[in-house]
């Protein structure tokens, strides 16, 4: 199974645009890049950002509205000087599915070009077998593109499918591993494919669209069953083997972490015994990543609702305040689907955004 590089972030800090004609395709991603961080530039502002000169800016407006990938906003005025008017990505711009391969549930994500998730699905595995699987993915893809409209489905950029490193189970990472998922589902779909890492994907998409957007380096949780780091650096996505604390809670009313999402009023006082375990967790790997790196920031995600993350965030950050003040800690904002819509921006960061070496 061919896995896609880990997408890297905060391509746009590079002001190395290029202007030859060659390189036209890494400024339109260089532009791209920059308008996803901002809400709203003007051509000004993204010669300035990118080092572009002003006609080859131009040009690229020019090429990428033609595309309807960009778009522009109601003119400024009242400054000195002309109107300026900000240009900001057309969420309607592009669309993509996203695919997660959990241990019993399959997940999908249609999110449009600034990371708004439009429709969600999922559906049990049952038999955790190849064929299964393929048959599971393939029609979660169908009904997303027979109820997504023809506009949406003429816009979709491909297909992203994440899942974790390692399952439990060995026999389920070998009926994972054992699929061409790459090339059956591009045959299946006729879409193009790239599979990743789950919460590596997860990582990106969060700087992509969510929390650290705007962050430079920061150290990003994804709790699960573990809590799985990710460390940013320098624009780059870093992960390695390294002890985590376990989070298990599986009881006869808990009986795996899709509850998490799907009913976590039913999980009962499991929940807060799992939220001290998370936050107690978190703080020991922030402390022992400081001890290496200063990292300002930090970002947690998981399969919670939005009120369970912030107790989470609370309780890390009043014990944390005490040793490091000056660390930032956020909940991230993808919310509980936050594995599959990291999976969905994989053809954004692919086919649109700026590459970076690993």
């Amino acid at each position: 199974m061919r896995f896609a590089p880990p997408p890297s972030i905060r391509m746009a800090d590079r002001s190395s645009g290029l202007n030859q004609v060659l390189a036209r395709s890494f400024n339109e991603r260089l532009i791209m890049s920059l308008l996803l961080q901002n809400d709203g530039m003007t051509r000004l502002q993204l010669g300035q950002a990118s080092g572009l000169s002003a006609q080859t800016i131009s040009v690229i407006v020019r090429a990428l509205e033609r595309d309807r990938l960009i778009s522009k906003g109601e003119a400024v005025r009242g400054r000195i000087g002309p109107p300026t008017t900000p240009i900001r990505l057309n969420p309607d711009g592009a669309f993509s599915i996203g695919l997660h391969i959990g241990i019993s549930v399959l997940e999908a994500a249609l999110i449009d070009f600034v990371g708004t998730p439009l429709m969600l699905k999922s559906s049990p595995i049952g038999n955790f077998d190849a064929e299964n699987i393929l048959a599971g993915l393939s029609s979660l893809v169908v009904d997303m593109t027979e109820e997504c409209g023809p506009v949406r489905k003429s816009g979709l950029t491909g297909i992203g499918i994440t899942m974790p490193r390692n399952f439990d189970d060995p026999t389920l990472s070998d009926a994972v591993h054992d699929i061409d998922l790459e090339d059956e589902m591009r045959n299946r779909t006729g879409l193009e494919v790239f599979i990743q890492n789950d919460v590596t994907a997860t990582a990106g998409a969060e700087s992509m669209f969510g929390a650290a957007r705007n962050l430079g380096d920061h150290l990003f949780f994804y709790l699960g069953r573990t809590i799985q780091p990710r460390l940013i650096l320098g624009g780059r996505i870093y992960s390695g083997s390294i002890a985590v604390p376990h989070l298990k809670m599986q009881t006869a009313e808990f009986p795996d972490f899709n509850a998490l999402k799907q009913a976590p009023d039913q999980v009962g006082p499991q929940m807060a015994t799992w939220i001290r375990t998370c936050s107690e967790g978190l703080t020991r790997l922030i402390l022992d990543f400081g001890k290496f790196a200063s990292v300002p920031d930090v970002v947690i995600s998981g399969p919670v609702r939005d009120d369970i993350a912030d107790e989470i965030v609370r309780l890390t950050r009043d014990e944390i305040t005490a040793t490091k003040p000056e660390t930032s800690i956020a909940a991230s904002t993808l919310g509980p689907w936050a594995l599959t819509i990291g999976a969905a921006a994989l053809p954004f960061h692919t086919r649109f955004m700026a590459d970076m070496l690993y």
